[in-house]
Order: C-alpha cells, then sequence, then structure tokens
C-alpha cells in the first residue's frame, strides 16, 4: 500500500504542478484566479480549525484535500502573473509598431560566426512620435565584424531603430516549434539589426550579482583559451567546466548525443555531485561534533555556489546547487531528510520563481534522472553482487546509467527521436574521465597564475579531455550505434511512463492489477503502432518544403520517399535534418532518396527535363510544370498543368504563366524575398491563385 503521510512536500508540489498545467491547458482566465485562491484558503482556514477541534480522521483529510486544492490555484495564479504577453503595456498590445525602443541586455550574449545573439528587454518604446513605457522580450541579432570579443554584454542599455518582429511558426510540419520554446521563455520577438539600427546609451544591469558572474565566465572562458592549445579540447573544455558552447563544433555535439553522453557537455546536476561528492570524501571526518558538522556544511554551501557564480548562475547549475545545498543542511541537522521532500522542494521553489520551467527540456529531464536514480538504482545495484572493487565500480556506473536511461526514456524518444545503443558503455568510460576532466580543469583554473604547476595541471587536463572526446568519436562509428527516427506522440510518451510506473508498482507491492495495467497498456500502444503502420502503408503525399533559399519537393507513397532537391539543400545537411526529416521521420519514413533537379539519374524520379532545361513532374495523375529558368517553349492547346512551381528568382512575366492555366502558382524558398513581393502584387492584379512557401509554409497535397 502506497504511503503519502511521508511525503508532505511532494504532495505539495505535486497540487502546484496540476495548477500550473490547468492554466496552461485553459490558456488565460482573467480575473478568477486571486478569488479562487482567497475563497479556498478561507476553506482551508475553516478546515483546520474544526479539524483541531473535533480530531477526528474525516476532519483531518478534509483540511488536507483544501490544502492540496488551495496549492493547485496557487499554481494557476502565479502562472497567470508570470504571463507577460497579458500586462496591458506589453508589445502585443501597441497601438501601432514602434519606430524606436529602448531595452536592457538581459540574457547572456552568444557567439555565432558572423552575429551574436541575446535577449532585450524593452522598456520603453516611441509610437506616433511619443516615448512610452513598455514591456516584453525581444531576442536579438547583431552583426559581430569587430575585433572585440563581444559586441554587446549584460547590462548593457540599447537604443534601436525600427520594430521587432512577432517570431514566425513552424513552416513544415512537424518542424521543432521555435516559436513555442521563445514563448515559454517569454519571448515574442525577434529582430535582426544591421550595425548602424542600433546605439548603447549605457550600462544598467538588472541583476548585478549576475552581471559580475558573466564576467568572471568570460575571464575565465578567456584563460582556457589561451592555456588549452587545441581548438576541439578548449571547445569541450570550456563546455564542461563553465558551461560556454557557444564555439561548441555541430560535430562535436552529435558524437556525444549519439553516444548518449550529451549530458557531460552541459553543466548541470552531474557536475554539480561531481563535485559534492568530492567535498564529502574530503570532509568525512568532520562529523563528529554539531560545530564541525557546521562548519563542513558551510564549506559545501559555499564551494557550490561558488561553482554556480563562475558557471553564471545557469538555471541546470541552479537546480542543482539548491537540492545539493538542502541535503546538506540536512545532514547538518542530523535530521533524517527524504530525499524525494528534498527534490519536490527544490523543483516547486524553481516553479514559483518561474513556472514556464515546467516546459524546460532540460527541467524534465534533469528531475526525472535524480528520481529515477534516487529510486531504481539501489534497486538495481541489488541485483548483482561483485566482490572486486572495480568491477563493483564499473557495475556501479552502469546502473546509474541505466536507471537515468530507464527514467527519461519516454520524454527523450518524444523530444528527440533517437537512442544510443551504447549509451551504458560510453556513460561507464566517458562519466569517470569527465569527472577528471572537471576536477583537472578547475584545479588548474584555481592555480592558472603559478607558471609550472599550471603548465602541468593544464597538459594532465588536455590529455584526459583528448581521450574523452576519442573515445566518443570511436563510439560512434560503432555499427547500430544509434537508433533515430523514432516517432511518437506526447500520448504515447504518457503511457509509456503510466506503463512504467506499473511495473514498479507491481514490482514494490507485488500486487496482481498493477501487471494487469502494464499489460493493458502495451496492448493500447501496440494497437496505436499497428493502425500507424497500417495509416502509412496508404499514404500518398506530394510536399513542396519551405526551406530558405532551396529547393525541395518531396514525393512520399508508403514509407518510401524521394526528395527533388537543389544542390544547396543536398549539400546543407543541416537544413536536411531541421526542416524536412522531422516531417518523413511522423510519415515513418526513415530516409528519403535524394535526386537532384538538374541531373537526376533515370527511373529515380517521375521527372523529365524540357529542352529549356525545365521540369516537368507527373506523380499521381498531376502535372507539375517547374520553372527555374525563362519558358521557351510554348504550351499547345489543350495542354493544362495543375501546379506551376517557380523558383530561383525566374524571369518571368505573370501574363506568359496564364498560358499554363495552371490551377495554382506555388513560389517556392528559393526566391528572394523582394522577388515574391512583387510578384504577390503581379499575381494578385491577374487574378492568379497562388501560395508562397517562405510566409505561409510548406505546400501540401494529399492523394
Amino acid at each position: 500500500m502506497l504511503r503519502w503521510a511521508p511525503y508532505p512536500i511532494v504532495r505539495v508540489t505535486l497540487s502546484f504542478i496540476l495548477g500550473v498545467l490547468l492554466y496552461l491547458l485553459i490558456g488565460r482566465q482573467e480575473g478568477i484566479g486571486p478569488g479562487l485562491l482567497a475563497f479556498f484558503f478561507a476553506l482551508f482556514i475553516l478546515a483546520a480549525i474544526l479539524a483541531k477541534k473535533y480530531r477526528t480522521a474525516f476532519a483531518y483529510d478534509v483540511a488536507g484535500i483544501l490544502a492540496l486544492l488551495t496549492f493547485a490555484i496557487l499554481g494557476f495564479v502565479i502562472t497567470q502573473q508570470r504571463t507577460e504577453i497579458y500586462q496591458p503595456n506589453h508589445l502585443a498590445h501597441l497601438s501601432a509598431a514602434p519606430a524606436f525602443y529602448i531595452g536592457v541586455v538581459d540574457d547572456y550574449v552568444l557567439q555565432k560566426p558572423g552575429y551574436q545573439s541575446t535577449v532585450l528587454e524593452v522598456t520603453q518604446v516611441q509610437v506616433n512620435g511619443a516615448w512610452q513605457k513598455a514591456s516584453g522580450k525581444v531576442q536579438l541579432s547583431v552583426p559581430h565584424d569587430s575585433e572585440a570579443k563581444y559586441e554587446l554584454k549584460y547590462g548593457d542599455v540599447l537604443l534601436v531603430k525600427g520594430a521587432p518582429q512577432e517570431v514566425t511558426p513552424p513552416l513544415n510540419p512537424n518542424q521543432f516549434d521555435y516559436r513555442n520554446y521563445l514563448a515559454n521563455k517569454g519571448i515574442h520577438y525577434r529582430h535582426y539589426l544591421q550595425s548602424f539600427q542600433y546605439q548603447k546609451l549605457g550600462h544598467e544591469p538588472n541583476n548585478l550579482i549576475l552581471s559580475y558572474s558573466i564576467q568572471l565566465r568570460r575571464n575565465l572562458d578567456e584563460v582556457l583559451r589561451e592555456r588549452i592549445g587545441e581548438k576541439r579540447e578548449y571547445m569541450i573544455a570550456s563546455a564542461l567546466i563553465l558551461g560556454v558552447k557557444d564555439e561548441l563544433d555541430n560535430s562535436i555535439r552529435q558524437a556525444y548525443a549519439d553516444t548518449g553522453t550529451m549530458h557531460v557537455l552541459a553543466v548541470s546536476g552531474l557536475h554539480v555531485g561531481l563535485i559534492y561528492t568530492l567535498l564529502m570524501v574530503v570532509l568525512a571526518r568532520m562529523n563528529s561534533t554539531a560545530r564541525q558538522r557546521w562548519l563542513g556544511a558551510i564549506l559545501v554551501l559555499a564551494v557550490l555556489w561558488l561553482y554556480a557564480f563562475i558557471t553564471g548562475l545557469s538555471p541546470s547549475v541552479l537546480r542543482a546547487v539548491l537540492m545539493f545545498s538542502l541535503v546538506t543542511i540536512g545532514l547538518a541537522l542530523r535530521r533524517r531528510t527524504v530525499i524525494y521532500n528534498t527534490v519536490a522542494f527544490a523543483a516547486g521553489a524553481l516553479l514559483f520563481y518561474n513556472p514556464y520551467n515546467l516546459l524546460e527540456v532540460g527541467f524534465q529531464l534533469s528531475f526525472l534522472a535524480v528520481l529515477g536514480i534516487v529510486y531504481l538504482q539501489p534497486r538495481l545495484y541489488k541485483l548483482l553482487e561483485v566482490d572486486n572493487w572495480l568491477l563493483d565500480f564499473v557495475w556501479a556506473y552502469f546502473t546509474v546509467s541505466v536507471a537515468a536511461q530507464l527514467a527519461t526514456l519516454p520524454l527523450g524518444l518524444y523530444y528527440f527521436h533517437q537512442f544510443p545503443m551504447y549509451f551504458w558503455l560510453a556513460n561507464i568510460v566517458v562519466v569517470p574521465l569527465a569527472t577528471l576532466v572537471l576536477y583537472s580543469g578547475v584545479v588548474a583554473l584555481l592555480f592558472s597564475w603559478v607558471p609550472v604547476v599550471s603548465n602541468w595541471l593544464f597538459d594532465l587536463h588536455l590529455v584526459l579531455t583528448y581521450l574523452m572526446n576519442d573515445f566518443n568519436l570511436w563510439v560512434q562509428r560503432w555499427p547500430q550505434a544509434l537508433v533515430n527516427g523514432i516517432d511518437i506522440t506526447l500520448l504515447q510518451a504518457v503511457l509509456l511512463y503510466a506503463l512504467l510506473l506499473a511495473f514498479i508498482l507491481f514490482l514494490a507491492i507485488k500486487k496482481l492489477r498493477y501487471l494487469s495495467i502494464a499489460v493493458g497498456l502495451v496492448a493500447i500502444l501496440v494497437v496505436q503502432e499497428i493502425t500507424e503502420a497500417q495509416r502509412q502503408q496508404r499514404q500518398k503525399q506530394l510536399v513542396v518544403y519551405s526551406v530558405r533559399g532551396s529547393t525541395g519537393v518531396g514525393l512520399v507513397q508508403g514509407q518510401q520517399a524521394v526528395l527533388l532537391a537543389d544542390s544547396a539543400l543536398r549539400h546543407n545537411k543541416s537544413n536536411y535534418t531541421f526542416n524536412v526529416q522531422p516531417h518523413l521521420w511522423q510519415l515513418g519514413v526513415q530516409q528519403a532518396n535524394i535526386v537532384s533537379f538538374v541531373d537526376a539519374a533515370p527511373g529515380t524520379a517521375p521527372l523529365v527535363t524540357l529542352p529549356d532545361s525545365n521540369q516537368l513532374l507527373v506523380w499521381q495523375g498531376k502535372r507539375w510544370l517547374i520553372l527555374s529558368r525563362p519558358p521557351k517553349l510554348h504550351p499547345k492547346a489543350g495542354f493544362e498543368v495543375d501546379y506551376l512551381l517557380l523558383r530561383q528568382n525566374i524571369r518571368v512575366w505573370p501574363e506568359q504563366l496564364q498560358a499554363y492555366k495552371a490551377g495554382k502558382v506555388i513560389l517556392d524558398a528559393s526566391n528572394a524575398t523582394w522577388y515574391r513581393k512583387r510578384l504577390h502584387q503581379q499575381l494578385d492584379t491577374l487574378g492568379i491563385s497562388y501560395f508562397d512557401v517562405a510566409d505561409s509554409g510548406a505546400f501540401v497535397v494529399e492523394f
């Protein structure tokens, strides 16, 4: 039987989360939150007084239920208050587009090739010639072509010319929703600036502590850059120790993602846990008196928060530092703390500060991994007794890795659509190496001012980083190292967690009803997969994808697909991965057969190159004329096409297009903005129906 009594903080946090989810599901309900909160709080006070008077189990249960409902309404109200877009002076409610606006840089400045990106907290706008107060966040991108390391820094006050643009929704089916991602951070606008469009007015950081923290992290990053000779190892060291991933190469990211060790490159709970473990070992003897315990606790807290400070006070580190700080205080008090309450308190505190943390992938995965390690790892570890200390160490790391992977598996499949097959082996080797890399790097930074010692320490750090990276690259090349293309819905992810929970309850409580529930959930998932596979076998689609500066036309039949692509798309893997691949995975297509528009081999695609170098595509009874060069062939009488695709800023008069009697003209994203806007006006004047994939998203035809 489940006992809730030892877990009061867990109950409170779950109730608060329920309120947050309720607000996110039903949307804006202005005015009802505070009233409901006052009502339920008054009911709880009344029920608590009656329970204290009558001292019956029923009275205590009613008071407890009302308390949890009060916390749920509190979650609703806090989320409502933290949703900035509904404030009257937000950018979304301006009467007209601003000509200028003033704001403060309120986030880390990310360095990218040729530009830098950050977030501006808007304070004032100029509308119709008058300045007024305003609120809202704008994601800024500014060119970076000077010798200065950073064009901007946290706390800079900027005057910006022009109006920010709303973040556009995803333009292709099943594409990553960057607009929703930014909205969860309170960012609804973007602005790509030229150097003449902004001017620095001063420096007034919103948070002085964060400002000093970011500056210290930059200084330490410069030390690593100077003292580590190899660029690849510097990038890994900076990401692992300080959390600076601006220059981290995509191939390195992919290698660590493919082996299931990406977490070592994101400063998070793992790194804080490693530092905490080392401190506990060093201070193990300081435990005999209360004074020693508190002295040790103060040292641990100081080191943990100092590490958070030098890593820029990133949210992932703050989560872990808060959790370990609570554990440290509990140990100093000699209280038997329940780890689940500690985890729940940390989660509740972070959600109270910002309820939208609940939607952060890192927040979800980190807490699930901790819960998996806390509950599953000891039980997995007990399955096998190992006498040899080295094998026991390996077995312990193996069970930690498996526990964390099991706890995060459904969400990992839902978000990343892949599963690293050798995660267990990679983590057994990489995590200990990452531990040594972290320790050696921190010590090297501490002694960077000592001439000879610092050279030895940085050399050791370089060797360890090199070994860790090369091992990952080696494992990545193993056969079947990564299973990708796994596409599950949110409902299926929830069902997988319900299945995992049912198995855990069956093993813990030994009740057959939980096994029956697990079997029922497996049956539901199997039926869903069979139904989905049958639907995919019957599907037929033609898709003109929206890929900036490129042309991509997908022909999907069953679980096979041909992608007609120009050279720009074929030679840019990231464009394919980001814009096209998620949709194909959703349709059950693992990999499309990519065919060139220009030199398609016979039989690879139903595409014919005409004498004027344009193409005619005939598929599923529909004719597509694809024009990329001025047409020199005049259609015969009665010749009609269903669709006319214009690409690469083709020079053609709209009147010429009328001769083809096309049902619809399609403008793809290889056309420039000025060209599309001009053609819009001309086509509207002639009454020709058209579809612009750069503005409206991918054009999908179902057969």
